[in-house]
Parts: structure tokens; sequence; C-alpha cells
């Protein structure tokens, strides 16, 4: 949902709105600074939904994610109530361990860990 990450893996700009979405709970990966989600009942979820992402960045972001996480189709709702087809990474119920129970927290995340963050996955798009 931070869109340097984005422009980092996919090396483009989109188009985003803020979204939530509901029936489900993030947390921060057990050991990482990054987050999961997962469903979660009466849960709401702030994020971020990104408009016309081509196939090719799909392809790349899909590699970022890694096996932890598998793209799954949801109803992402924005501002004013309108309700919006999209896909999220959600981690796969076999990897639902690898979550602790702190709540992911954007702002902190950017704050203190997105430039070290990005760093460290600098390399990506070279290799892909």
């Amino acid at each position: 949902m931070i869109s340097d990450v984005m422009y980092a893996v996919t090396t483009r700009e989109f188009r985003f709105k803020d979204a939530i979405l509901r029936g489900y709970a993030r947390f921060t990966v057990k050991g990482e600074s990054y987050p999961g989600i997962i469903p979660a009942t009466d849960a709401v979820t702030e994020g971020v939904i990104y408009f016309d992402v081509d196939e090719s960045s799909l392809e790349r972001l899909d590699a970022f994610e890694g096996d932890l996480y598998q793209r799954a189709p949801i109803l992402a709702e924005m501002k004013g109530g309108e309700i919006c087809n999209a896909e999220a990474y959600v981690i796969r119920p076999n990897f639902k361990n690898h979550l602790s129970s702190s709540e992911w927290n954007a702002k902190e995340f950017v704050q203190k860990y997105l430039k070290v963050f990005l760093e460290n996955y600098s390399g990506f798009q070279k290799n892909s």
C-alpha cells in the first residue's frame, strides 16, 4: 500500500485511492517490518487501491510477494461507500503462523522502516 514500494517493484506509477477492506485484519509478519492480511470476521483494514495495473507489473508484484502471499479477489470500499472489485495479497492459510499478534501501522512503517526496506529491496527490479 506504500506507493514508494509499488514503484520500486514495478518501476511504474499508478493512480490510487484510499480504501478500506472489510473482513480482513492486518498484522506484522514475525521478525519483519512489513504486514500481512488474513480474513477476520468484523475486522476493517485501511489500505490503497491501485488502478489499471498492467500484467507485467502484476507478474513483478507476484514475484516480489513470494510464496507467503496469494493474490486473491476482494471487495474494496472507497470513500463515499463505492465498492470496487480488486485483488489483494493475502497470507496463505498454511502460513498464518508467520504473522505476529501486533497490528501493522503504515505511518510507523514509513517513518521507521521504509528507507531501509527500499534499500534492501532496491535490486529487485534489476534482477527481474
